[in-house]
């Protein structure tokens, strides 16, 4: 896997963690540039507009990481929380 993905998936995780989530909506669409087939990219792309309320994007997110990795249970409740909603 590319270093320079992997770094931004790492930095991503870091800035979720710190609620820095426009920060992480950042190098998450840098790292979707060198590599769309990750379900993890998408899954934090999901966490960080799930943390804006920015839903729409949020469910877009969590359904590309199913359709990457159908058996993401994580992408799977945080898909099925923002639905009942």
């Amino acid at each position: 896997m590319n270093d320079k993905y992997t770094d931004l998936i790492e930095l991503s995780d870091f800035y979720i963690l710190s609620q820095k989530f426009d920060e992480a909506i950042k190098v998450l669409k840098k790292a979707e540039k060198i590599k769309k087939t990750e379900p993890k990219l998408y899954y934090n792309l999901g966490i960080a507009y799930e943390a804006l309320n920015e839903n729409n994007e949020a469910r877009q997110a969590f359904r590309l990481a199913l359709k990457l990795d159908p058996h993401f249970a994580s992408a799977q409740e945080h898909l099925d929380r923002l639905i009942e909603e």
